[in-house]
């Protein structure tokens, strides 16, 4: 089940991939504008560019697309527009895709962006953790490794270790622990990772996939162990603990197993 909430509108639309419905929001979008220009008798311009990328915003959110993908479907015509005035070659396209694709790989899926975690969280997320005993801590979706490069020096009893499957995110974090020698990451599908052996699992993800990644928790941790979820919260089942972070506008959410 997908949790609800008001950065992940509930879709009235067929179960399509998410490219899928910003590109119907595209097509209507272009649609609409071309009849008001025939009824209206005029030629389009950056005005009517910059107004198609708007409705297809707008028809976006109405197929019920994240928020994020708003931006997206508001310059994608104007940028278009953009790079064939100015005569750009069609590879730079190309690399653009490869590049993008390589950050947010299966971000379409998934719908979980890449988030980095600051300072301040993980000045949070150090109060959490035991300085009397050995643990394990696992940072689901690592990035580019920001948590455990901050948190592994100051606890040399503790195993972390991080999961990250997108691939120059990965490849980051992955460097940054072989040069440290204090934290290892593997390109792993967080969902295919075994939680039991983990003493504490940090997430920063996305609302959309906390009430089975809740349900996936509760069904591996042991008892005592925490849960961790930086900003976003489980539908229906509150947290042990909510610790708020820097000027109170970012929290962590922990759950006690």
């Amino acid at each position: 089940m997908v949790p609800k909430s008001a950065d992940s509108p509930t879709p009235a639309w067929p179960s399509l991939p998410p490219v899928a419905h910003a590109l119907a929001a595209q097509v209507v979008a272009w649609l609409l504008c071309q009849c008001v220009q025939l009824l209206l008798g005029v030629a389009g311009g950056w005005g009517w560019a910059m107004g198609q990328g708007i409705l297809a915003a707008l028809v976006g959110r109405m197929f019920g697309l994240p928020w994020w993908w708003a931006p997206i479907n508001a310059i994608f015509v104007p940028l278009t527009i953009a790079s064939r005035v100015a005569g750009l070659d069609g590879s730079w396209y190309l690399a653009a895709f490869v590049l993008l694709s390589a950050v947010y790989w299966t971000t379409f899926r998934t719908r979980v962006p890449l988030y980095l975690s600051n300072k301040a969280v993980c000045e949070a997320v150090a109060t959490l953790l035991p300085t009397d005993r050995a643990f394990r801590f696992l940072d689901i979706g690592c990035g580019l490794g920001t948590v455990l490069a901050r948190l592994a020096p100051r606890f040399p009893n503790g195993d972390f270790r991080g999961v990250e499957v997108a691939p120059i995110p990965f490849v980051w974090s992955w460097v940054r622990g072989r040069i440290s020698g204090q934290f290892r990451a593997r390109r792993r599908d967080f969902w295919r990772e075994d939680l039991a052996a983990c003493d504490v699992i940090y997430a920063f993800l996305s609302p959309v996939p906390m009430t089975e990644l809740w349900r996936k928790a509760r069904h591996e941790m042991r008892p005592g162990s925490l849960f961790i979820s930086n900003c976003f919260r489980v539908d229906g089942v509150p947290a042990d603990q909510v610790i708020a972070v820097g000027d109170g506008r970012r929290a962590l959410h922990v759950w006690r197993m």
